[in-house]
Order: C-alpha cells, then sequence, then structure tokens
C-alpha cells in the first residue's frame, strides 16, 4: 500500500470513531473530523439556501435537513467509493464537484454537499467547536432521527435566532453525576447490604429471649433488588419518609394510641427474680412468673433516689407521665427492708424498649433479640413512653425539639441518594446523555433550577400521597429533565418538518416509562410531580426561537403563567403536607402501582402499624 492510502485509512477509523461518538483522540485528523461534523450538524438547521442534487434526491423536499442517520449512511456511502472517498473523509459525505463554488456553503438534499460557483468546499470554511448544542437539535433528536422544515422559507430574523450557538460546558451535570457515586459509595460502605429480592424475606433464628428460655423467632427482612441497603438504612440516612419531616398526626396519634395500652401493663416476673418484663397480663403466661397489676419493672416512687421525685402525685397517672429515676443496683439491698412488696424494683429487667421496622415501632425485647432485628435498644429505658423511636429512625442531625420531625431537606436530600448500584446506573446513563445535551443547551442554572425544581416537586407530592413509604432517587428531578424535551419542541414548533410527529415521539417515551412506573419498587408519583414541574419551568426559562412578533408576545404570557402557577403549586404542596395532613386518595395507589396478586404491592401501599408488643 502507498503512504497516501495508508493514510487515508488512519484517517477513515480516525473518522469512524468520532462520528459514531467514539474518544476524541489527539490527531489533527480526528479533532478536525469532530469539528467539522459538529458544523455540517450546525449549518444544517442555519442554511439559508438548499438546492436539489439530481443525482443524489432520495425523498427530501427542498431545503429539508436530512437526520443523524441519514448522514451517517451518506458518510459510508461515500467511502465505499474509491473515487468519493478522500472527499468524504474531509466532507463527510460525497461532493459533486461537476460546478465550481461560491463562496456560500450550503448543504445540499440527503446530506450531500454542495456550494454556488466559484466558492470552497465546508470543510475548508471556518469550522466551530465540537461543543455546540444547537436549538431542536442534541442527543434525543438524533436518537429519534428528527428532520426539520425548509429555513430558507423561515423570515431573516428567525434564520438569525437559529443561528446562535449554544456552547455551555456540562459542568452541573458532571457535579451531580460525582454527588451521587460519592453518597452512593459512602452507604454501601457503612450500610449492610439487603438480601436482593422482589418481597420480604423471613428471617428466623434461635437466641436467649427475655424470658430466659431459647427460643426460634423470625421477622420479615425488607429486600432490595438494586443490590443496595434495606429500607431503614435508606431512612435513616436521609430517605423521603413524611414522620421524619413534620409532626404526622397520624403517626404520633398512633404513638398516642400505644401509650394507653401501655398503661394498661404491668410487671411480669420470675419467681426466682432473676428476669422481669413490662408486658400485657394476657402475655405473662409462663407457670414460672407472677404478674403485678400497675407496676413498671425497675421504676417505682420507692425505688427513687432523687428527692425532686419524692411526692406521691408524680407516680400516679399514666406512665409517660412518671419520672425517669430507675432503681439503682446499689439501692436494692435497701429495697428489700421495706415492709411493702417491691419484687418489680428487686428482679432483672430483661426487655427494655428496642425500635425496630421502618416506622419505629417500640417492642420490648431483650437486646440480643434487639440487635437480631436490627433495632435500636435503649438499656436505660423500661417503657416505650419513654423513648423517641422516630428520632432513631429519622437519624441524621436529629431534630430541634425532642418529638417534633423538622427534617424539611429531605424534600432535596433524596434526589442526590440512590437505593442501589442498579438504580444509581440508570440514573448516570440518563444523567450522561440527557441531561447533559440539555446542559449544553441551556447552561448550568437553567438546567439545574429545572433539576432541583422538579426533584423537589416530585418527593413533596410523593410525601403527600404515599407518606410512610420511604423513596430515594433522582427519578423526578429526571422526569422534570424529560418534560424540557417536550417543551422545547413546543417552543420551536416551526422549525420541523412534522412537528406532531416528533411531540408524538416523546410523548410515547414518557408513557412507556410512567408504565414502568407502576412497578411496586418505582414511585410514579415523584415522577408526575417531576414531570408536572419540569414542564412549567421549562416554559418560564428554556431559550427558544420567536416566529413573530404575535408570537413573542404569546410565548412571554405563557412563561408569566407557567411561573406563577409554579410558584402557587409549590405553596400549596407545602401547605397541604403540613398544614392539610390526612388528606387521602384511595384510587391514588393504582397510579402508583397496580396489585396484579395480593402481595404485589406490599411496599408501595405502607400503612401505619402497632407500635407496641413483644
Amino acid at each position: 500500500m502507498s503512504e497516501h492510502t495508508n493514510r487515508n485509512e488512519a484517517q477513515m477509523r480516525e473518522a469512524m470513531a468520532a462520528f459514531q461518538g467514539g474518544r476524541r483522540g489527539t490527531g489533527v485528523n480526528s479533532n478536525n473530523w469532530q469539528q467539522r461534523y459538529q458544523t455540517m450538524r450546525a449549518n444544517k438547521l442555519k442554511g439559508d439556501v438548499v438546492e436539489r442534487n439530481n443525482s443524489n434526491t432520495g425523498n427530501l423536499e427542498r431545503g429539508q435537513r436530512p437526520g443523524a442517520f441519514t448522514m451517517m449512511k451518506n458518510f459510508y456511502q461515500g467511502y465505499s467509493n474509491p473515487e468519493t472517498r478522500a472527499d468524504t473523509l474531509r466532507h463527510g459525505c460525497a461532493v459533486d464537484r461537476s460546478t465550481k463554488f461560491a463562496d456560500n456553503e450550503f448543504f445540499g438534499p440527503d446530506g450531500a454537499t454542495t456550494a454556488k460557483k466559484g466558492g470552497t468546499l465546508p470543510g475548508d470554511a471556518e469550522i466551530h467547536t465540537d461543543g455546540e448544542r444547537n436549538i431542536g437539535e442534541g442527543f434525543v433528536a438524533d436518537l429519534m432521527d428528527r428532520e426539520y422544515i425548509t429555513l430558507n422559507k423561515l423570515p431573516p430574523d428567525v434564520r438569525k435566532q437559529l443561528r446562535v450557538k449554544f456552547d455551555n460546558r456540562p459542568y452541573f451535570t458532571s457535579w451531580v453525576m460525582f454527588v451521587n457515586i460519592v453518597i452512593v459509595i459512602i452507604t454501601l460502605v457503612t450500610q449492610n447490604i439487603a438480601p436482593i429480592g422482589f418481597t420480604d424475606k423471613e428471617v428466623r433464628r434461635q437466641l436467649l429471649r427475655h424470658n430466659l428460655a431459647y427460643e426460634t423467632i423470625g421477622y420479615n427482612q425488607t429486600t432490595n433488588f438494586w443490590i443496595g441497603p434495606d429500607y431503614q438504612s435508606l431512612i435513616h440516612l436521609g430517605a423521603k419518609y413524611s414522620p421524619c419531616m413534620r409532626k404526622d398526626k397520624a403517626y404520633f396519634e398512633k404513638i398516642a394510641d400505644d401509650a394507653a395500652v401501655e398503661d394498661t401493663s404491668g410487671c411480669c416476673i420470675r419467681k426466682d427474680l432473676n428476669a422481669c418484663w413490662q408486658t400485657e397480663r394476657s402475655k405473662c403466661t409462663s407457670s414460672f412468673a407472677e404478674f403485678k397489676d400497675d407496676k413498671v419493672c425497675g421504676l417505682g416512687k420507692d425505688g427513687c433516689l432523687n428527692e425532686a421525685y419524692s411526692n406521691d402525685s408524680l407516680w400516679e397517672g399514666s406512665y409517660s407521665t412518671w419520672p425517669d429515676c430507675p432503681v439503682k443496683e446499689e439501692y436494692k439491698e435497701d429495697i428489700k427492708n421495706l415492709k411493702v412488696p417491691n419484687e418489680h424494683l428487686l428482679c432483672e429487667v430483661s426487655a427494655r424498649p428496642c425500635c425496630i421496622g421502618l416506622q419505629g415501632e417500640c417492642t420490648i425485647v431483650s437486646q440480643e433479640e434487639c440487635q437480631f432485628r436490627k433495632g435500636f435498644f435503649h438499656e436505660n429505658a423500661t417503657l416505650c413512653s419513654q423513648v423517641s423511636c422516630v428520632t432513631d429512625i429519622c437519624g441524621l442531625s436529629g431534630f430541634l425539639f425532642d418529638d417534633i420531625p423538622d427534617q424539611f431537606y429531605r424534600a432535596l436530600l433524596p434526589t442526590f441518594m440512590h437505593a442501589g448500584i442498579i438504580h444509581l446506573v440508570i440514573t448516570l446513563v440518563f444523567q450522561a446523555t440527557i441531561l447533559r445535551d440539555m446542559e449544553k443547551f441551556a447552561g448550568w442554572w437553567r438546567i439545574g433550577f429545572i433539576y432541583f425544581a422538579s426533584g423537589i416537586g416530585g418527593t413533596m407530592l410523593s410525601a403527600i400521597l404515599i407518606p410512610y413509604q420511604p423513596e430515594v432517587g433522582a427519578s423526578g428531578a429526571l422526569y422534570g429533565v424529560l418534560a424540557s424535551l417536550i417543551v422545547e419542541v413546543v417552543v420551536n414548533w416551526k422549525i420541523y418538518k412534522s412537528p406532531i410527529l416528533e411531540l408524538a415521539k416523546l410523548l410515547l417515551l414518557v408513557a412507556l416509562l410512567f408504565l414502568a412506573g407502576l412497578l411496586p419498587w418505582i414511585d410514579n408519583f415523584a415522577h408526575i410531580g417531576g414531570f408536572l414541574f419540569g414542564f412549567l419551568t421549562s416554559f418560564v426559562i428554556l431559550p427558544h426561537v420567536n416566529f413573530s412578533e404575535e408570537d413573542r408576545i404569546a410565548k412571554l404570557v405563557v412563561q408569566i403563567a407557567c411561573g406563577v402557577l409554579s410558584v402557587v403549586l409549590f405553596a400549596l404542596l407545602f401547605i397541604v403536607f403540613y398544614l392539610a395532613q390526612g388528606s387521602t386518595c384511595e384510587n391514588c395507589i393504582y397510579i402508583n402501582c397496580i396489585p396484579f396478586t395480593d402481595s404485589f404491592c406490599q411496599d408501595a401501599t405502607m400503612e401505619l402499624r402497632p407500635r407496641v408488643g413483644n
């Protein structure tokens, strides 16, 4: 082979790699090729005049821009012919050299490059950088092989707007991807990986219980098919969970009801005093134990050394109002000398409050059993009314005031979290393609605003409709970005050959994704909320083309209306969430999950469960 042929072969390999989105490479030919490819895409959108090439007419009308797949086809066709190979490597397609060219370069039908008499070829003209993202183009447009209208029929001022080049660097996309990866790594390192599956898994073990007997006990452990921690760990790290964000009325009413049940409990004491535990009379069934009504194991006036709690009235009424003054071990000998029965103060307390499960149910069990059930054990408390399980479950910074959840930042924090490795990979693929492409067009602050507004809106809608279902992920924010793609088509309607078709393609894609949200481990309410706020905010801040003065005024009115509506809806969501608790929609569950079987939607219909038991 000649040196010239070898050089062309090398150019072809570099060009094909660049055309298909491969590595940039360091060679001059590869870099120039990518720049010229971007020039082709830009000039196709902004060219003023296009002539029909009789030798390559195809089905394209005068002035129509071909799609990305057509451009790729022309590249391969031009390279396969030895006579046009050199021009193809230089210009991206075969060039008709039967005429001389004018100074005004342009692209002919079906991607063939032509020009007027006396000029130069496009490859010889000024080239642009490969970071441009023009109006109506981009990753999704190429994927759907989008076709555009004849631009030479548009007014000059419209063509001038279409010549604006958007070359924003994807700073926000890079940052948010980095944060997502770091948080998932920290999560996987600090938390245990849950069993992989779609339904709860029963875990059983034989252990020494509070009654000093070995028994086999079990509980249902939540699974995670995303390959990550369980729900309880995700709540502790910052997942969306309404009882951590507000003083949830239903949640605290349940706690109050269970405290009333606890007031009817007593101390179940083994006759040898080696073990005692707080429980209901019906559960103190051992022949070796005796039940003491109106007594609390390890707690009472006679066992409290603090003079401030010596008043008898402090030890009357509900257990939850009793002073937290447990008996000291060194004081038990003095208690034995008292002439009143105080077995409940002398016995060894073998079970204490343990906060377990997603909702922080409190149960009186031994420390060994609490650890087995992955709960939070309170070794210094004797009653469930003395502990704050919601504080244990929520974790993070705790609450400013005890028993008043105020972690409002969970409206945004879940956007950076993921349920596992698979969940993260799906998000990163979306961000590296669609989000990055939209940021190149809209800029970091616009896309960041849309991203976070959609994420918060989706989280708040989900928190209202399924308050006790923990959720993490950027799905609400990503659906907002999908909505911005639809807005881009709507506001630039006239540049597309078949705008209805292009809109239908996007709506079909979104509909398929919403159908996927009917699966039990995906939050469709977050998708809906994110899509809604992404749609409204995109109308307000996305760049667009004004096709006439009337069109400009109409779009300005729509922008103002969408801006006002966004603010109103945001305020309404927060008002309903914090002030209008209890608002329910019984049939809305079918929007989030369709129960094909009795257990299919068990993770999507979490309700409050009893808090006290053993």
